[in-house]
């Protein structure tokens, strides 16, 4: 594992932007461990790493999340799947999202597994099979929309979707699924409800002589909150990187949060009474203050909501910023021991008691922590890639590389 003295070499070795992402693939690989030993061994773990690996960064976050024991990969567009193929993952891979008309056949020969919700995308995935001249029949999940009232057939449609796939030769229906609308609320009534109708949805297929090999509905939340839903598959995301699914939802013991986010004082000086900080003169001093200068604004994903209320950790001291974050910089209050270059711990992982973790900066500009990890992305915001002390990989305006390609897996 990569201890905070492995932490500290490598951030004072890193001779680029000193306002970095730290992503820690010992902790991925381990939450993954953990969610592995959560569901049954006849349920597989899908690892959801759309959204770029929830700002993580797709490529070396799938790549451990399956040398962790994952089974399968999920994303939301072709171009996600495309990528993780292009760097050599052969994983199965579901994308979970509507596509275009024009993405099918790109998707299919990418061996992409699409979602169908409607009649026509079965009809168009069929022709484009044959147009591609495949083999073997392509397999496809069904997504009933139960509740979410988004993406997926409606129950009344099921029936005829699942007979057309199964009577295709060139189709196969892999599986049935569904997406609970609130499987985060406490409340567990709704969850309970779309399980219901999902069960009499699989039911009515099957009574039309249609099989159902596999069903799958359980996300991060009921993963977490309702083992009797695992069935074939889970499907885990934000709480694979060690993020709450909801506020009121505890992950299982160990999982922990898989970035941290740091920097280092670009400038100490001090405000005496009166002078104000930032655009709009948000703050004034109402008494001298030492301030420090953090290279880190919104344009990284620090979002502008938490002028008035977000901190960060310099030399283990609670330090709140003052005055509006900007674009590329962000103030601190700091104390009388601060120096230029001082480390700063912008987000860190619940473990030294002082730094913010994004699932407290996301209670206090009432968000999610899906919004804020998905918005500090790369390569404004270099992400550096951990694994046993050492740097594995770099994501930056460079592009993204493996230092250590064996490392991942």
């Amino acid at each position: 594992m990569t201890t905070p003295a492995d932490l500290d070499r490598l951030l004072d070795g890193w001779r680029g932007r000193p306002t970095v992402a730290v992503i820690d693939l010992d902790v991925l690989r381990e939450n993954v461990r953990l969610f592995k030993t959560l569901i049954s061994s006849t349920t597989s773990l899908m690892a959801v790493v759309k959204a770029d690996g929830y700002g993580h960064g797709s490529v070396p976050i799938a790549k451990a999340a399956l040398a962790a024991g994952a089974d399968e990969l999920g994303v939301a567009t072709v171009d996600e799947g495309t990528r993780l193929r292009d760097t050599g993952i052969d994983a199965p891979i579901l994308v979970l999202g509507p596509i275009g008309a024009n993405e099918r056949s790109r998707a299919l020969s990418k061996r992409l597994t699409l979602v169908v919700s409607d009649l026509g995308f079965a009809r168009g995935v069929e022709t484009d099979k044959q147009m591609l001249r495949l083999k073997e029949p392509v397999p496809v999940h069904l997504k009933i929309d139960t509740g979410m009232r988004r993406f997926g057939a409606s129950p009344e449609d099921s029936v005829e979707i699942a007979t057309f796939i199964s009577a295709s030769p060139h189709l196969e229906l892999a599986a049935v699924m569904t997406h609970f609308a609130a499987a985060d609320d406490a409340d567990p009534a709704f969850t309970l409800d779309q399980t219901r109708r999902f069960s009499t949805v699989c039911e009515t297929i099957r009574a039309a002589g249609v099989t159902v090999p596999q069903v799958h509905l359980a996300n991060s939340a009921a993963t977490i909150r309702f083992p009797d839903l695992f069935r074939d598959r889970v499907r885990v995301g934000i709480a694979m990187y060690g993020l709450q699914p909801g506020p009121d939802i505890d992950l299982p013991d160990g999982v922990k949060p898989v970035m941290t986010l740091h920097s280092r004082l670009g400038r100490v000086f001090s405000v005496q009474p009166g002078e104000s900080v930032g655009y709009g003169r948000f703050w004034n001093a109402a008494k001298p203050t030492m301030a420090g200068l953090v290279p880190l604004g919104y344009a990284d994903g620090y979002r502008r909501h938490g002028s008035d209320n977000f901190w960060m950790s310099v030399n283990g001291r609670r330090s709140p910023v003052l005055g509006r974050i900007s674009m590329d910089q962000t103030v601190v209050e700091v104390d009388a021991r601060a120096r230029k270059g001082d480390p700063v711990i912008v987000v860190g992982d619940g473990t030294d008691g002082v730094a913010p973790t994004l699932n407290d900066l996301a209670t206090l500009i009432d968000t999610i922590p899906y919004e804020l990890a998905t918005g500090l992305v790369a390569p404004r915001l270099p992400h550096l890639y951990v694994q046993q002390g050492e740097l594995v990989a770099i994501s930056d305006a460079s592009g993204y590389r493996e230092v250590n390609p064996t490392a991942l897996g």
